[in-house]
């Protein structure tokens, strides 16, 4: 069985792991300190809106650029260039005064930052064992959710003692350090086929065999479905980790302190259903014929049970009730993660990088127009409606989802090729 062979392969996952979680910790603590923001600008939550709207405008521009880069020069440089360059914005985040400005800033963050996901499939595709991969991917995208669990608590700390303003500084410290962490580890892994599992015979396999099943994955019904679907799962994401602690505090009347606790559990139960899913998911991908096609039903049937259950939220009398409606949506919501960004992987190879940014340009082309409809609705102050989008765009992703799935894709015969060889 193919597994993770050296110290230095280990540190580099780690490394790929703490990447996304302080990548993330930049991307909520913006929502964390809104509540502040606005009050100390004279902001409505519609500038709030064109606010978070303006980092994935970044963001999604460069999604198939960094892909094409990632598969044609490598994932090392090119994280580590990030890194240095998102920790510069952070610390320029607290200078603008205007909407425009901050929004300028916001656009050069999600610039900074579009490298992170198809450079990160890029190198799990080049040198991770694929038997592994929905766990490795299950375990990376569960920093989706430490971020916001981390940032939360920590940025709620030193808005309180130091002012919102100390939040960005602190952050770009952080992604300074992981920047010199991430060229020491990668450099003493060498960066070479030999440390990790898949070796350069698997690879040379692999050329011979996924062209005759996937050679050309933009033709693929199932990438395109994989796609749309990411789209309504950005929306969804997007929503909770943006709008939540404003949620709290202006429809709630919760304080600082205790927004900071209500908003940070349910990225805990989000954190421990990726890292579950990731297990069950290479399960039914090792053990089952057609697993494609079980594991995408897998992401229809977490869809269907994250939309059911925010959908309640709209007609909750509680803050508590709120919060326990939301935890248990996001059982379903961690266990489209892991199938929605590993199977990109099997569809596309070597070319995992460049696929993976199609599918993130789906995603966050969605995410520039979720701040601007939730920042329109909660100016009305309906935030009702606001979790009934969120809910109808989970509905949509199982729909999608099911239309775009085939029983059969011909890609276990690639998987039992490559085992055989």
């Amino acid at each position: 069985m193919e597994k993770i062979k050296s110290v230095a392969a280990w540190g580099v996952v780690i490394g790929i792991f703490v990447t996304t979680v302080v990548c993330f910790m930049d991307r909520v603590n913006i929502s964390v300190t809104a509540p502040l923001m606005i009050k100390e600008y004279g902001w409505d939550t519609k500038a709030l809106g064109v606010v978070f709207s303006a980092f994935f405008w970044g963001y999604f521009l460069l999604q198939l650029p960094v892909g094409w880069l990632a598969d044609k020069f490598g994932a090392r440089k090119l994280l580590g260039i990030s890194m240095a360059t998102w920790g510069l914005f952070s610390i320029i985040t607290p200078l603008p005064k205007s909407a425009f400005g901050l929004s300028a800033v916001r656009a050069g963050l999600g610039v900074s930052e579009a490298p992170l996901m198809p450079a990160q499939a890029s190198f799990i595709a080049r040198h991770l064992p694929r038997r592994m991969v929905s766990r490795i991917q299950a375990f990376n995208l569960s920093a989706i959710a430490v971020g916001p669990l981390v940032a939360t608590p920590f940025a709620a700390y030193l808005m309180i003692h130091f002012g919102w303003h100390s939040v960005f500084y602190a952050c770009a410290v952080i992604s300074f350090l992981l920047c010199t962490y991430w060229v020491y580890v990668t450099k003493q892994a060498h960066m070479t086929d030999d440390v990790f599992q898949p070796s350069s015979q698997a690879v040379a396999t692999e050329k011979k065999v996924v062209p005759a099943i996937f050679d050309q994955p933009l033709k693929k019904l199932e990438v395109w479905g994989s796609s749309m679907q990411a789209g309504c799962n950005s929306y969804v994401f997007t929503f909770v980790v943006l709008w939540l602690p404003t949620y709290f505090v202006k429809a709630r009347g919760m304080s600082v302190q205790d927004m900071a606790v209500f908003s940070t559990i349910p990225w805990i139960v989000l954190f421990v259903f990726m890292n579950i899913a990731g297990a069950i998911v290479d399960y039914v991908k090792n053990n089952t014929v057609h697993s494609i096609f079980w594991r995408r039903m897998i992401l229809v049937a977490g869809y269907v049970w994250c939309g059911t259950f925010i959908l309640q939220i709209q007609n909750v009398q509680t803050s508590k009730q709120a919060l326990m409606y939301i935890c248990i949506a996001f059982v379903g919501l961690g266990f489209t993660w892991p199938v929605g960004f590993s199977l990109p992987i099997e569809y596309a190879g070597l070319k995992a990088g460049l696929i993976t940014g199609f599918l993130n340009c789906f995603g966050q082309g969605v995410s520039i127009i979720q701040p601007l409809i939730t920042g329109y609705v909660a100016a009305t102050n309906n935030w009702g409606l606001a979790f009934v989008w969120a809910a109808g765009f989970s509905l949509a992703g199982a729909v999608v989802v099911l239309v775009t799935s085939r029983y059969n894709t011909g890609v276990q015969k690639a998987a039992s090729v490559t085992a055989a060889s």
